[in-house]
């Protein structure tokens, strides 16, 4: 289980090492600019160096590991804060999913580990920020579920919902990849994990906010099964819709409880 995350690297001075799909260092060197990183240097350095990017090679002398991050494990052992993140967790922060921190010559973020061991369902929750829309860089654009998190009714009700996780003792909860992008989740005291699905909805949007928003929890559901988790799923709206009285048992045939604010009646 990890304890630390990476949310981007604006003014981080950055290193790679290894091979990184069909990406060459020029590439890898202008994703991290863009991304924020204040140098991008070849070696590691014990006064400056923020994150270590790991790749793969075959020729690693160090088992599954080379020598930067051999450097970086006898750095961590002196006392110095350094972050190791793997390809999956570099590229992810293109699309503003935090990089589960991974420990010297672990070949895997503990994060996207089986339940069984001691994987987590998502990273400590982003409110605000995380919510905002991004612009373009003219090669990466955000999907319409991310771009749908920019509008204020949904950030509002996700918030709220949020804080209301939080009152009851729980720890609110955000995704860490596209595989499994919930608005929210948490674990409850029993051990299973609530997922919810945030839709803001207008008169006119309402058929077709409650079916995408139905299928994507459905979805979310079923991946976090096959990671060995108990979900408890919800399909949670900004208002109550107009034909509540139809959607509430199809919601219910499928084992998700359908919710809405202002007061989320039946989120436990």
């Amino acid at each position: 289980m990890t304890s630390e995350w990476v949310y981007d690297l604006r003014g981080k001075e950055v290193v790679f090492t290894g091979k990184f799909e069909s990406f060459n260092e020029v590439e890898l060197t202008k994703i991290a600019e863009r991304l924020g990183a204040s140098r991008v240097k070849e070696w590691v350095n014990k006064s400056s160096t923020d994150v270590l990017v790991r790749g793969w090679s075959p020729h690693w002398k160090y088992g599954r590991y080379g020598s930067k991050e051999k450097q970086v494990a006898e750095m961590l052992r002196a006392g110095h804060h350094i972050q190791i993140i793997d390809t999956e967790g570099f590229f992810g922060l293109r699309s503003h999913y935090p990089a589960p921190a991974l420990k010297p010559n672990v070949p895997d973020a503990p994060a996207r580990a089986d339940a069984a061991e001691g994987g987590v369902v998502g990273a400590p929750y982003r409110a605000g920020a995380f919510a905002g829309p991004l612009q373009g860089d003219g090669e990466h654009y955000r999907d319409p579920d991310i771009m749908e998190r920019g509008l204020k009714a949904h950030s509002a009700t996700q918030d709220k919902l949020a804080e209301l996780i939080g009152l009851h003792g729980l720890t609110p909860l955000s995704p860490f990849d596209k595989a499994c992008n919930f608005d929210l989740a948490w674990e409850g005291e029993d051990g299973s994990v609530g997922v919810a699905e945030v839709k803001s909805i207008t008169e006119g949007n309402e058929a077709f906010q409650v079916r995408h928003g139905l299928g994507q929890v459905l979805d979310y559901g079923h991946r976090l099964r096959g990671r060995g988790f108990r979900p408890k799923l919800f399909l949670v709206l900004e208002a109550k819709p107009k034909d509540a009285a139809h959607w509430k048992p199809l919601c219910a045939d499928h084992d998700v409880t359908l919710v809405f604010g202002p007061h989320f009646a039946g989120i436990p």
